[in-house]
């Protein structure tokens, strides 16, 4: 699967792709892009086999190395431009998804910690372009102040997931505010997990972003009908209610 990196602004911007990779880029197949948390970068994404599964499942896929987060590769942004300028990140990203071919439907962004404040951040400015959002222990610090207001308006379809055992972003004190601010919001409780529930329980999470991104998502990559509300029977997780 070719991995490369494509120059936005002055940055050099790493990212991984199978288009092409499956006879051709049919943008009628749902598009999935994967951002990555702070320590980490898009190599996590194929640690836990997410690449390769979504890839099996006949997705268009998209993972990014951010501008910003210790483990990212790409050139990045200075921790003062995202203080001071966080409509920047945005900026970026939107023209990095320009440069890739991401497509004008709308699609679905997955992100954990910093990279699903990003990911919220992003929905919030360009609701337009995204479809879907699967957010793992998501940074809402990453959104900014004036921002947050606009959650409770966001109708973009969320599923949230959390770690049981997160120490990081504990669900009492930032998941269930967070489920209750979002009006179509799907929450699930990983099982002996913690913050990285992706990381911990890799074949759970991507069982449940597969099922969730085609639920919300028909086969144009519009936005479908969902419940706002799951309950995900598995023997290692259990829904909040």
């Amino acid at each position: 699967m070719p991995e490369d990196k494509v120059t936005i602004e002055g940055l050099s911007i790493r990212y991984w792709t199978n288009v092409g990779g499956l006879g051709g880029d049919d943008k009628d197949r749902i598009t999935v892009v994967l951002f990555h948390g702070n320590a980490l970068s898009l190599d996590s994404w194929k640690k836990t086999r997410t690449l390769e599964v979504l890839s099996s499942k006949g997705f268009r896929v998209f993972a990014i190395d951010l501008p910003a987060g210790k483990g990212s590769m790409s050139d990045k942004l200075s921790p003062k431009v995202l203080k001071d300028h966080p409509e920047r990140i945005i900026e970026v990203i939107d023209k990095t998804f320009d440069a890739l071919g991401v497509g004008d439907s709308p699609f679905a962004i997955v992100g954990p910690s910093m990279g699903g404040g990003f990911a919220l951040a992003y929905a919030l400015s360009r609701p337009e372009r995204v479809g879907a959002l699967v957010l793992i222990s998501p940074s809402v610090y990453r959104v900014p102040d004036e921002e947050r207001g606009k959650l409770s308006g966001l109708e973009v379809p969320v599923l949230l997931v959390w770690g049981e055992r997160d120490r990081v972003f504990s669900f009492d004190e930032f998941g269930k505010p967070l489920k209750e601010t979002l009006p179509h919001a799907k929450l699930v409780i990983v099982k002996q997990a913690g913050h990285g529930a992706y990381l911990d329980k890799p074949d759970q999470f991507n069982e449940l972003l597969v099922d969730f991104v085609s639920e919300v998502l028909s086969s144009s990559g519009r936005p479908g009908d969902a419940e706002s509300e799951q309950t995900h029977r598995s023997a290692s997780a259990k829904s909040a209610r």
